[in-house]
C-alpha cells in the first residue's frame, strides 16, 4: 500500500496544476449544483413560514401578488388602502376565524412601521424580551432584528421617514410626531423581526391630513378562514365587496416562484457541465500519468501486483481528487449560508441538516461519475504489456 500512496503522490506532484483545475472544476459544479437545490428549498420553506396562518390577504383591488408581497413579505408597496368598516364587516362572518387589520406607515431605520393591535404580534407567536406592548398612539416595539440593526432601546424615540431601505429620507412634520421604544421582542424567524409594530392611531396621526380619507382606513386585513370550504368562498364573497380584493398567499407565492424555475434549471444544467468539465479533466489527468508511468506499473505487475492493487491506484487519485473537491464545495457552500443569514434573509433560518444530506447527495454522484471517468484509465492499465515494458528499461 506504501507503493500506491507514494506513486499517488508523484502524481500530485508532478501534475500540481491539473489536479487544481480538476479539483477546481469539481468544486465549482458541486457548489453550484447543491447550492442551487439547497436555496430553492430553503427560500420555499421560508415562504410557507411567513405566510403560515394566513389564509387570505385582504387589499385594495390592483395586483393580487403586489398585495401578498407586501402584507406577507413586506417586500414592495401597497395598492392603497381600504375602509376599515368594510374589513369590520368581515369578522362577523361565520366562515372567518379572525381578522387583523393592518395600516402600513412610513419606515424606521429602513423597517417597516406597521399599525396593528396587539394581536398581530400574538398572531406570529413573538413575545417580549424587555419592556412592554405599546399601549397609546406613538409608542412602539420592535423586532430584534431592527433593534440589532438600528440599536435602538427602551426609552429611545425615533421618526418615520418615507420610502423603504437605509435611503428613505425624513418628511418635514414627521419630526412633529416621534414614536417611543417601549419594547423589544424576541427572535422569531419570521418577519415580525424585521418590523416596528404601533397602534393604528399612531399612522393616523402621523399621515393625518395627508390621504384626504372621510373615514378610517386599513391597507390590508390578514384573514385566517374557516377550514377549507371557508377558503374556496370566501375569496369571492371578499371581492364582491367595493374596493377589496382577496388575495392568497400559498397561491401567489406558489406562481412566483414557478416564474424563477428557468433560472434554477440554467444554473443547474451550468453546474452539470461543470461537473462534468471536472470529471474530463480528472480523464485526461489520469491518462497522462498512466502514460509516463507505465514502467512503473508494469514492474508493480512483474513483482506480483494484482489487478486489484493496480486499480486501487486509479481510484485512489480520482478519488482524492473529487473528496478534496467535495471539502472545497462545502465550504463555499457554508460560506454561502453564513452570507445569507447575516447580510441578505436575517434570520432566514436555514436547516444545516439539508444542506448537509444535499452536499453528500452530490458527493455520492460525483464519486460514480469519477468512477465511469476512471474505467477507461483503469483497462488501458490492465492492457499494459508487461514484457515489452521491461525489455524496454
Amino acid at each position: 500500500m506504501s507503493v500506491i500512496v507514494r506513486l499517488i503522490a508523484n502524481f500530485l506532484r508532478e501534475r500540481p496544476w491539473q489536479f487544481a483545475l480538476a479539483v477546481t472544476l469539481c468544486a465549482l459544479g458541486l457548489a453550484s449544483a447543491v447550492g442551487i437545490v439547497w436555496l430553492q428549498s430553503v427560500l420555499e420553506s421560508h415562504a410557507r413560514r411567513q405566510a403560515e396562518g394566513i389564509d387570505i390577504v385582504v387589499g385594495a383591488k390592483g395586483s393580487a401578488l403586489q398585495n401578498v408581497l407586501t402584507a406577507v413579505y413586506y417586500l414592495d408597496v401597497p395598492n392603497g388602502n381600504i375602509r376599515l368598516s368594510d374589513v369590520e364587516k368581515l369578522r362577523s362572518h361565520p366562515q372567518v376565524a379572525q381578522v387583523i387589520p393592518l395600516a402600513m406607515g412610513d419606515s424606521a431605520a429602513g423597517a417597516r412601521i406597521v399599525g396593528a393591535g396587539n394581536e398581530f404580534v400574538d398572531f406570529y407567536g413573538a413575545t417580549v424580551a424587555s419592556g412592554a406592548l405599546p399601549s397609546a398612539p406613538l409608542e412602539a416595539v420592535i423586532g430584534a432584528s431592527v433593534a440589532t440593526r438600528a440599536k435602538l432601546k427602551i426609552g429611545d424615540q425615533f421618526v418615520g421617514a418615507h420610502g423603504m431601505g437605509d435611503g428613505a429620507e425624513e418628511v418635514g412634520g414627521h419630526e412633529s410626531y416621534p414614536y417611543v421604544v417601549t419594547g423589544i421582542l424576541k427572535p422569531t424567524g419570521r418577519v415580525i423581526d424585521q418590523l416596528v409594530v404601533t397602534p393604528m392611531q399612531s399612522v393616523w396621526l402621523v399621515h393625518e391630513g395627508h390621504t384626504g380619507a372621510t373615514e378610517p382606513e386599513a391597507t390590508f386585513a390578514l384573514v385566517r378562514a374557516r377550514g377549507p370550504v371557508a377558503m374556496a368562498t370566501l375569496p369571492r364573497f371578499i371581492n364582491s365587496i367595493d374596493g377589496l380584493q382577496a388575495a392568497v398567499p400559498a397561491m401567489e407565492s406558489a406562481r412566483l416562484l414557478t416564474s424563477f424555475d428557468w433560472v434554477a434549471v440554467v444554473v443547474k444544467a451550468f453546474a452539470a457541465i461543470l461537473i462534468f468539465a471536472a470529471m474530463a479533466s480528472l480523464l485526461g489527468a489520469l491518462l497522462q500519468a498512466l502514460a509516463r508511468r507505465e514502467p512503473e506499473i508494469a514492474l508493480l505487475r512483474a513483482m506480483g501486483a494484482s489487478r486489484l492493487r493496480i486499480a486501487s491506484l486509479v481510484f485512489g487519485e480520482s478519488l482524492l481528487l473529487v473528496l478534496v473537491g467535495a471539502l472545497l464545495a462545502g465550504g463555499v457552500l457554508a460560506a454561502g449560508a453564513w452570507a445569507m443569514t447575516a447580510f441578505v434573509l436575517p434570520g432566514i433560518g436555514i436547516d444545516a441538516t439539508d444542506g448537509i444530506l444535499l452536499w453528500l447527495a452530490g458527493l455520492t454522484v460525483a464519486l460514480l461519475l469519477a468512477f465511469v471517468a476512471t474505467i477507461p484509465v483503469l483497462w488501458r492499465s490492465f492492457s499494459i504489456d508487461v514484457a515489452a515494458q521491461m525489455s524496454s528499461r
